[in-house]
């Protein structure tokens, strides 16, 4: 629903689950979106008690609508993981990112522009690896869907889906740069499925996938421009 359609309710609203409750007292969100969250009976319902019945069974068909719902749950985990990081309970707002993984894996629903607050909390979170493993999942669905919609000639109506591809990609890359996941003191390569990186005295070390991909995004990416 647009805000449009609240009639000034918004600023009443308290996200409680999936829904919101109308409170009588003003709520401020903490980062533009609609209401306040409330951890503790969030935190409750979306990690303890929701049964979610098969989003993460990759046999499952989801269409347009079913896809832009999973989109909306990782969002809501997103919310109140960042609620509970602000409130210094970084071991729940683990447990809610994990959560929200497990039951709506990228196997089955790709992950999209709302995933990107995940990999974010993931990173201030110190969980680096799982933030690393996202990020180039995202990096590498992304960049082979900007190929393939440039090969398109103009006017052939994906002009609107490159841009949104091409926007995620620029956010991406800001990820990299906050984060400071880059090592410009390397060259990366691939060589028979493994990859390393050599530093300047062409010395070898074998790096995991997530290393390689993120250190050899920006490169990409820009080429692409």
């Amino acid at each position: 629903v647009g805000k449009d359609n609240f009639m000034g309710l918004e600023k009443y609203f308290q996200l409680e689950g999936l829904t919101y409750r109308l409170v009588p007292d003003i709520t401020e969100s903490n980062n533009g979106q609609t209401g306040t969250v409330h951890t503790e009976k969030m935190y409750e319902r979306l990690v303890k008690q929701f049964n979610w019945g098969g989003f993460n069974n990759t046999d499952s068909y989801f269409d347009e609508t079913n896809t832009r719902m999973v989109m909306n749950f990782r969002n809501n985990y997103a919310r109140l993981a960042e609620s509970l990081l602000i409130k210094g309970e970084n071991e729940k707002a683990i447990q809610t990112l994990d959560k929200c993984m497990s039951e709506f894996p990228r196997e089955v629903i790709k992950f999209s522009y709302f995933a990107i607050p995940i990999i974010d909390l993931y990173l201030k979170l110190d969980e680096k690896e799982k933030g690393k493993e996202m990020l180039s999942l995202m990096i590498d669905d992304h960049l082979k869907e900007f190929k393939y919609l440039k090969e398109f000639k103009r006017g052939s109506g994906t002009a609107q889906n490159l841009n949104i591809c091409g926007q995620v990609l620029g956010s991406l890359a800001r990820v990299v740069q906050i984060h400071k996941l880059e090592n410009n003191a390397f060259d990366y390569f691939e060589k028979e499925g493994s990859y390393f990186r050599l530093d300047e005295k062409d010395n070898e070390e074998e790096v995991d996938y997530s290393t390689f991909r993120i250190n050899t995004f920006m490169q990409e990416y820009l080429a692409l421009q």
